[in-house]
């Protein structure tokens, strides 16, 4: 499950984490993880980092919930591991300084250009093919109508759309996985920054989204991102 935090509420992640490591940053294990000290300091100061409990599952959440920010701030360049401590670079203390709708947008950037979606996804080939058919989603997002938008709708036709571009993923990966994929790697991001809403805040894989205000200036910083040219549908989009 990748909706780790609070919904809506990666931009705020990040921030506080950058500040977590604002003053001497935090120690890591040999292993360049995280030491419990440090992920114990992150978890409290995160928004609603206790929510989990103090157990087993509650620490599992912690981790991954931190591991997804730090893959975000090493791709923004954010961070540095120097001397068994994890630091601020002068990018993220320019970060800090920034007003919220720019770190928003240089959050989405990261995401969208510096993460591995595979880590993301139950199938990892699954996360790695929906980055390369990136377009195509942005295509996708930006015809949506206003409203609902039915999941097992959507990805069915996303499936159909690309899949015959990778046959052998259609063989691998039956419909229901690539529904789970596809929030997991290309949606649930969104909900995180606050431009997708979805029925029920921690679900795994819910039954239908739709986007927020947020969404379309942050799918045109997709489209510019994409390359000099927007995709046909997004260009007749622009110009309405």
């Amino acid at each position: 499950m990748l909706l780790t935090g609070p919904f809506g509420g990666l931009t705020d992640d990040v921030r506080e984490f950058l500040l977590c490591l604002a003053d001497e940053g935090l120690a890591l294990t040999g292993w360049g993880d995280l030491d419990p000290a440090s992920l114990r300091t992150v978890r409290e100061r995160l928004p609603g980092g206790g929510a989990g409990g103090d157990g087993p599952d509650g620490l599992a959440l912690a981790r991954r919930r931190t591991t997804l920010l730090r893959s975000l701030c090493d791709a923004g360049r954010l961070t540095e591991a120097e001397g068994g401590l994890l630091q601020l670079t002068e990018l993220g203390r320019e970060f800090l300084d920034l007003p919220d709708a720019a770190q928003l947008g240089f959050v989405f950037a990261a995401w969208w250009e510096g993460v591995d979606w595979g880590d993301w996804a139950p199938t990892a080939e699954l996360g790695r093919l929906f980055w390369h058919e990136r377009d195509t989603l942005l295509q996708e997002l930006i015809g949506l109508p206003p409203g609902q938008v039915d999941l097992d709708g959507f990805a069915r036709r996303f499936r159909a759309l690309i899949g015959h571009h990778w046959p052998s993923m259609l063989a691998a990966a039956d419909p229901a996985e690539w529904r789970q994929a596809l929030w997991s790697t290309a949606l649930a991001p969104l909900a995180m920054l606050g431009a997708i809403d979805i029925p029920a805040r921690m679900s795994p894989t819910p039954a239908w989204f739709a986007l927020t205000g947020t969404a379309p200036a942050l799918v045109a910083a997709a489209a510019a991102m994409s390359g000099p040219e927007p995709p046909p549908t997004l260009a007749s989009a622009a110009a309405n």
